[in-house]
């Protein structure tokens, strides 16, 4: 039940053929969760604008819709979905280190030789990359100045920003299909597929604001002497709450990330119902290896740990850090699963498992 929706619109317009010329047409207003990017119509043209190409960026990026792209280079394993969702995975041929790929799909297309290698990602392989000859490349900049990505466009490839990351709601970030769907002249079909993801994404959102009870939870680990765990804006914390669950920091103002020490996360954590995402840490001896104060709270006591780690791809990646931002429906009912398991009996987790 669960997938049927979003699996049907797959099915009749996940393969569909070239978009018709009405397709192109794109309109001011269709935009409902994102806000780094949107559509400007001007006589005949039609624009794409991100409006926020990178943090507190002061500038926008305004791209000219219509034009065939029919070789891409993408940077993010977070664009790779998008891709495939619209049945066009053929038109990437390239993409900085394979290492992070968790797509079984675009795997193969490694393997058989239809996608370059570019190298590190920030140190793209300007050679190889030129030898691709892409109509554009996909790219998303955390501060405003690449290097990398101005000798790119001083190459004369076109740069098209993709700042999806900076999306708040877990809904914005999934209707970033829409730019994928704008670029490949495949609107309808990117907006049937996100209809059908936030229709299931508000049916689960219901069941979950049904419960009578909300288990507190805690999030994230220690690097060096800092806990990072998200704000009360981000992204994660969203997904906590909308969960039926109650995030500890959720009133918080912080959109990114939260840099706090051990004993304050103690003191506002130790009795958590719920440890949801321990980052690379993959089990509880990992966690108590890192740090052995883990093993002092409740959560990690009563064995109530949980990690986005059920799918690793081959070599290492794992796909919630590439599929899961693309299907936030998913996401959702993964964490309703754990922290209300009687609202959804018999589904079984994509993204997150309980630590062994």
């Amino acid at each position: 039940m669960l997938k049927n929706s979003f699996w049907i619109c797959v099915i009749f317009f996940g393969c569909a053929g070239k978009a018709v010329e009405s397709d192109r047409l794109v309109s001011t207003n269709e935009i409902k969760y994102a806000t780094t990017f949107h559509f400007e119509k001007s006589e005949s043209k039609n624009y794409l604008v991100i409006s926020e190409p990178w943090p507190k960026a002061t500038i926008e990026k305004k791209y000219e819709l219509g034009k065939s792209l029919n070789k891409i280079v993408c940077t993010s394993t977070s664009h790779l979905p998008f891709f495939e969702m619209l049945g066009m995975e053929e038109v990437v041929v390239g993409f900085p280190n394979f290492n992070y790929i968790s797509s079984e799909v675009f795997l193969k297309r490694a393997k058989e030789g239809y996608l370059t290698d570019l190298g590190p990602d920030g140190n793209l392989n300007m050679e190889l990359l030129l030898s691709l000859d892409p109509d554009a490349v996909i790219a998303f900049d955390m501060g405003g100045e690449s290097n990398s990505l101005d000798k790119i466009q001083e190459a004369g490839i076109p740069v098209i920003y993709n700042s999806d990351f900076l999306e708040k709601n877990p809904l914005g970030r999934a209707e970033w299909i829409k730019f994928f769907g704008a670029l490949l002249n495949k609107q309808k079909v990117a907006d049937s597929i996100f209809n059908a993801i936030e229709t299931e994404y508000i049916r689960l959102k219901n069941l979950s604001e049904k419960v009578t009870s909300k288990p507190t939870v805690l999030s994230g680990v220690v690097y060096g002497d800092t806990w990072f765990l998200p704000g009360g804006q981000n992204w994660a914390a969203t997904f906590f709450t909308n969960a039926g669950g109650e995030y500890l920091w959720q009133e918080d103002t912080t959109s990114g990330w939260l840099e706090l020490s051990f004993e304050a996360v103690y003191e506002a954590g130790y009795n958590a119902d719920y440890w949801i995402g321990t980052s690379t840490l993959n089990n509880r001896n990992e966690m108590l290896g890192q740090d052995g104060r883990y093993g002092s709270f409740d959560a990690f006591e009563n064995d109530k740990v949980f990690n986005y780690n059920k799918r690793i791809g081959p070599n290492g990646g794992y796909d919630f850090f590439e599929s899961g931002y693309s299907r936030p429906d998913l996401v959702l009912a993964d964490l309703i699963k754990i922290l209300h398991p009687e609202v959804l009996p018999e589904y079984e987790t994509v993204y997150f498992q309980k630590l062994e």
